[in-house]
């Protein structure tokens, strides 16, 4: 019954996808196809919505999130986007953009529609030119970036309004190493799931 229901709700166009998310839940704020696939498959499998559970979690304690904020520099996350996408142009995306429309994929699958892809089929239906893909796969992500930090300074703020304590968001600054950065994070997961004793021990 679950995989059914996963299932349908991932053939439903994003349209109907997000009306169907909107009458089930009432907290329901968007954010594309998934998000609504799950909003309703949480809502017909448990009898409550989504937003309700997540409420309801905050309320009782019962979950107490960490927040891992990434930080850089606009000029910095500028060049690194273009960067990026320099790199999905150059490995091949239209190419296998291309290759699953050839298999009868439709345009507006999941997958399809995220950044990048949702360019490339623009582009090979004939809606974008060939020469401004490169552009508007940029400003794309650059609108998807802003976004990202919109709701992270929603998410951090607390119920009071205020700003959530220090202890539960961890802001780093992404300029530094993959690895520094994953040395950080293990550091700051085993201090926040260990704490150290208050308990003095003894020199031996």
């Amino acid at each position: 019954r679950h995989e059914q229901l996963r299932g349908w709700a991932a053939r439903l166009a994003p349209a109907r996808a997000a009306h169907w998310a909107a009458r089930l839940d009432r907290g329901f704020a968007g954010g594309g196809r998934q998000r609504a696939a799950r909003a309703i498959e949480v809502a017909l499998l448990t009898g409550r919505a989504l937003s309700w559970w997540q409420r309801e979690a905050r309320e009782t304690g019962a979950m107490r999130p960490w927040y891992i904020h990434l930080t850089l520099p606009r000029d910095a996350l500028r060049r690194r986007i273009a960067e990026r996408v320099e790199r999905m142009l150059g490995a091949g995306l239209v190419a296998e953009v291309a290759a699953l429309l050839a298999r009868g994929v439709p345009p507006d699958a999941a997958g399809l529609d995220g950044v990048g892809y949702r360019e490339a089929v623009a582009m090979l239906r004939g809606d974008l030119p060939a020469d401004r893909l490169a552009e508007a796969i940029v400003v794309a992500t650059r609108r998807y970036a802003k976004r990202q930090e919109t709701w992270f300074r929603h998410r951090l703020r607390s119920p009071g309004g205020g700003m959530r304590d220090a202890r539960s968001v961890w802001v780093l600054d992404a300029m530094a190493s993959p690895a520094l950065l994953a040395a950080q994070i293990a550091e700051r997961w085993a201090v926040a799931t260990h704490p150290a004793s208050p308990i003095s021990h003894p020199a031996s």
